[in-house]
């Protein structure tokens, strides 16, 4: 240790990436407040470890990876400005910034304490790979005593996805098998001896118990993505002294956990790779329609793509007849997905990043002994870690991977790590001199003001999720119903003001407004008036962070319509604007079952054109309908048959209806209902 450098400052470069680590956990794309904290101690993580870089002027470390590292943030900041949806792809640059941004910390903390915060974050690591097993493990024994079937017993630990998931565990067991694998060739005592290596025994049983968690997965993209790495494993190590005893010791493990996991599965995992189950199995077939559907995507806007995280907003007008199999929420393919989201500049950053992890494995299988100047147990250390985050990164090729917070951020620690061992050439000189700015506080204010600015809007979304979405907790805090809404509305508001781009907020005042002028007990048409307008301007004024919003649409188009009197609108305007509105909603979800009934209804069926209002519901039909919406849909165009006097046609629909479901009990209803009054006619008659 330097003395020039407090001990306690490796303790800090170690826990916070630890924190960061362990709060992305459960954010899942979903809860908001855990991106915001996770993303400000990664904030403070890096104040802290380039505040003294930048006030020696910024030497920057040599080689390719920084800048491109670098490049590569920059990029998806640059995203943000011409974004289709800049709100939603505020916090994907978070999770996807997640993998340079922690990179970029990771390469800036000094030497003298590099190696021993390394030491201290290893421990949190190996913690957490035993936290993941447990989970996974419990889960599925814990199902399985439940008789949860087969397709089901899939555990998923903290995440969302179980393929995701064992990704994960992916990450974690290269980097610990080949530290495992450096210290087992330091031992001198025969494999059977009594006198037992604590340490290597250690990370044995931490292998083991990932190993059974990872086949408790059963992933398809898991275990390939395992297999075309382990031989890059058997090439360093097994050519070592005793190394294939060892690597039939790591075998057997995997054999062994395989035999016991698969087992109550029925062993399908082998069987789902069969190329006749791959083409015909249900979620591989949807998936390569999402990939179609997302290429078609990407030449809609081929230049700089939708916007980071658009994804799920766009895809419903672009979702396939025959893809029922997901709720559309990611690409299951990162390459396609950034390349959708980001045009090519977007890809190219990630085949760049892929191209990358294999030059590192050139260097570090093939030109170790001639252009590394390390030992070999810290080579093979980072080629551990690189090989992990290559597993990971060619599984992204059939599953949304770096979408996951906590796999993003723990690829930048892993790679950086890698590059410091093998790729740290020396920093340049000061650069900040170099660029005429000889005073370094400047650039210091700005990192702060970077800072305080990127969390002042992450605490804004994570107060508005915390109050507007999840906010069952403020119920025992404020028992009074009034004045709970009172505080919510005043809260809005000012959210509102200091987070403008947040959708929430604003759709939340516009149906405030709406209830209050609504109310029986108002009078007063002027100040109806005035909410009325008040709930439309927020209602688009929410439009702007995220226009994909086929709900605000329909609540514009409803406003227009039941309240357009009170905005000087005749009864032709009123309709001409609402449905509008609703067909903005309809264009951007056409699996809308609501919209497209309500354009119906105004557009053909009130005008007297009953047949065009049958004809545009039943061409919803031919959308991608999931099974209760279709039942939805056919309701409708039996309600609409039955008021036209189409009585056959009307029952036709039913029967066809409960054909394809028997169990919609509105139709089974109604049919008995009709079938009763027939009785009773026909009874009466005689």
């Amino acid at each position: 240790m330097n003395p020039a450098v407090p001990s306690y400052r490796a303790g800090l470069y170690a826990a916070f990436p630890l924190i960061a680590y362990f709060l992305s956990w459960y954010y899942n794309g979903q809860t908001i407040p855990l991106l915001a904290v996770t993303s400000m101690v990664l904030m403070v993580w890096g104040a802290l470890v380039w505040w003294p870089r930048l006030g020696d002027g910024l030497a920057w470390p040599r080689g390719f990876l920084p800048i491109f590292m670098l490049l590569w943030l920059l990029w998806f900041g640059l995203t943000l400005f011409w974004s289709g949806s800049p709100y939603t792809s505020w916090f994907y640059f978070w999770v996807l910034g997640a993998l340079p941004l922690t990179f970029l910390i990771s390469v800036m903390i000094p030497a003298p304490v590099a190696e021993q915060a390394w030491a201290w974050f290893w421990r949190g690591i190996l913690l957490s790979a035993w936290i993941l097993s447990g989970m996974a493990l419990w889960q599925y024994y814990h199902w399985m005593g439940r008789g949860v079937g087969l397709s089901g017993l899939r555990p998923y630990g903290p995440l969302l996805d179980t393929n995701s998931f064992a990704a994960w565990l992916n990450l974690l067991f290269f980097p610990i098998l080949a530290v495992y694998l450096i210290d087992d060739e330091k031992r001198r005592t025969r494999f059977g001896s009594l006198q037992l290596n604590m340490v290597g025994l250690l990370y044995l049983a931490t292998l083991t118990v990932i190993l059974l968690a990872f086949f408790s997965t059963n992933s398809r993209g898991g275990l390939l993505a395992w297999v075309c790495t382990m031989p890059f494993v058997f090439w360093a190590f097994g050519r070592r002294p005793g190394g294939w005893a060892r690597m039939a010791v790591i075998t057997a493990v995997a054999l062994i956990s395989f035999s016991l996991l698969g087992y109550p599965q029925g062993y399908d995992l082998l069987g789902h790779l069969a190329p006749g189950f791959i083409t015909h199995n249900l979620s591989t077939v949807a998936r390569g329609l999402m990939w179609v559907a997302t290429w078609h995507m990407f030449l809609s806007h081929p230049w700089m793509g939708t916007g980071l995280g658009s994804y799920f907003l766009n895809y419903p007008a672009y979702r396939l007849p025959g893809e029922l199999a997901s709720a559309g929420t990611y690409a299951h393919n990162d390459y396609l997905e950034y390349l959708a989201e980001g045009g090519l500049i977007n890809l190219g950053f990630l085949l760049g990043f892929a191209a990358t992890l294999m030059y590192a494995l050139y260097r570090l299988l093939y030109r170790a002994g001639k252009s590394l100047q390390v030992p070999d147990e810290r080579r093979l250390q980072a080629l551990g870690l690189v090989l992990g985050v290559f597993a990971v990164t060619g599984h992204a090729l059939g599953n949304f991977i770096f979408y996951n917070l906590p796999l993003s951020l723990l690829a930048g620690l892993f790679l950086a790590r890698a590059w410091r061992i093998y790729g740290v050439q020396a920093d340049t000189a000061p650069l900040l001199p170099r660029i005429g700015i000889h005073h370094e506080f400047i650039a210091q204010a700005l990192l702060v003001l970077a800072v305080v600015a990127a969390s002042w809007n992450l605490a804004a979304d994570g107060a508005t999720f915390a109050l507007l979405s999840e906010n069952g907790w403020l119920n025992r805090l404020i028992t009074n119903a009034n004045q709970r809404a009172v505080f919510l509305l005043k809260a809005a508001d000012a959210l509102t003001l200091v987070r403008p781009l947040a959708t929430q907020p604003h759709v939340y005042l516009a149906n405030t407004y709406l209830r209050l002028a609504d109310r029986g007990n108002q009078p007063d048409i002027a100040q109806r008036r005035s909410l009325v307008k008040a709930a439309l301007s927020q209602y688009r004024q929410s439009l702007v962070g995220i226009p994909q919003q086929s709900g605000v649409w329909n609540s514009i188009g409803t406003l227009y319509l039941e309240q357009g009197a009170l905005l000087g609108l005749d009864k032709a305007q009123q309709d001409r604007l609402a449905l509008l509105a609703w067909r903005k909603g309809l264009a951007i979800n056409p699996e809308s079952v609501g919209l497209r009934n309500k354009i119906a209804q105004l557009a053909y069926v009130d005008q007297g054109h009953v047949g065009e209002g049958i004809a545009f519901l039943s061409a919803g039909l031919q959308r991608p309908l999931f099974s209760y919406p279709r039942s939805n849909l056919q309701m409708e165009i039996a309600l609409t048959q039955w008021r036209a006097g189409e009585k056959h046609a009307m029952e036709a629909t039913l029967l066809q209806l409960l054909r394809a479901n028997p169990a919609y009990t509105p139709a089974v209803s109604w049919l008995q209902s009709i079938h009763r009054q027939t009785a009773k006619e026909a009874a009466i008659s005689h």
